[in-house]
C-alpha cells in the first residue's frame, strides 16, 4: 500500500511541540515513507475554506491526501519515534488508532470506558469514507470535553458505517506506540539500542500533557534516566543530511 504519515502544525508552535523532532525521528526509521507537514499557508486556507480550527482539523486534512495514498495516518507534531512502526505499517485493518489507558491521565465518555478509549494523537484509515464520517462528526467537535478524542471514540464505538470497519488498535496488546507510557518515563531503559518499558518496545512516546508543557520534547526535563533522555536526543535531534522534495 503507498502510505503517507501527516501532521498540522501553526508557525507559532512549529518548534515549541517539537515538529523537528518528529521529522527528523520519523525519517530515522521510516526514510521510505512519506511524512506530510502541513504548515501555516495550508492551515490557513484549509481552515478559512471548511471553517474549522485545529481540534475539528484531521479528518479534512487527511480527505487531502487520499487521491493520493491508499493509507493515511495522522500523527501529532509532539510525537518522537523511536522504532519502525510494525504494527501499523505490517498489519491489516481499516481504521486505526492508539490506546489511550495509562496511568498518567485516563479519559471516559458515557458508555466508552477509560480500557476503551483510543487516543487521536494518532490515528489512520485505509477506508476513505471514514474521514468523510469523522470529519461530518468533528464539527460538532467544540461541544465535548475532550473535542475531536471523544468525537473519535463515539465514531469510533458508535457510527453504524464504522462499527462494520476492520478496527485496530495498534498498541492495545504490545508495545507503546503513543500515550500508553505516559506517566512511566522513569521506567524507561535502553536495551540493545532499543527503547524499552516494562519488557516492551517503545516505538513512539506522545507528549501529550497540553500547553502547560510547552516546550516539548525537552528530554533531559521530561523524568527520563540521563541513559535515555541522551538516547532519545539522537533519534529526535541527530541525523543524516536529506534531500527534501514535493509529494
Amino acid at each position: 500500500m503507498k502510505t503517507c504519515f501527516f501532521t498540522i502544525v501553526s508557525d507559532d508552535y512549529y518548534f515549541s511541540v517539537g515538529t523537528h523532532v518528529l521529522i527528523n525521528s520519523f525519517k530515522k526509521y521510516h526514510p521510505d515513507i512519506d511524512l506530510v507537514v502541513f504548515r501555516q499557508d495550508i492551515v490557513d486556507k484549509v481552515f478559512k475554506d471548511n471553517d474549522i480550527n485545529f481540534y475539528m482539523a484531521k479528518p479534512t486534512f487527511a480527505k487531502l491526501l487520499v487521491a493520493d495514498y491508499d493509507r493515511v495516518i495522522n500523527i501529532d507534531a509532539d510525537t518522537v519515534i523511536t522504532g519502525r512502526l510494525t504494527e501499523i505499517l505490517d498489519t491489516d485493518w481499516e481504521v486505526g488508532a492508539v490506546w489511550n489507558y495509562n496511568i498518567y491521565e485516563n479519559a471516559t465518555f458515557e458508555d466508552i470506558d477509560e480500557k476503551m478509549y483510543v487516543q487521536a494523537g494518532l490515528v489512520g484509515s485505509t477506508n476513505k469514507g471514514f474521514w468523510d464520517i469523522w470529519e461530518k462528526a468533528n464539527k460538532n467537535a467544540m461541544l465535548y470535553t475532550r473535542q475531536e478524542n471523544d468525537v473519535l471514540n463515539t465514531v469510533w464505538y458508535r457510527n453504524k458505517a464504522v462499527k462494520k470497519m476492520k478496527k485496530l488498535i495498534w498498541d492495545k496488546d504490545k508495545n507503546y506506540l503513543g500515550c500508553k507510557s505516559l506517566g512511566m518515563e522513569a521506567r524507561f531503559y535502553i536495551e540493545d539500542d532499543k527503547l524499552m518499558c516494562m519488557d516492551e518496545q517503545v516505538k513512539a512516546y506522545h507528549h501529550a500533557k497540553g500547553k502547560v508543557a510547552l516546550p516539548k520534547l525537552q528530554f533531559e526535563q521530561m523524568g527520563f534516566s540521563k541513559e535515555v533522555a541522551d538516547w532519545l536526543i539522537k533519534q529526535g535531534y541527530q541525523g543524516r543530511s536529506v534531500k527534501y522534495g514535493t509529494i
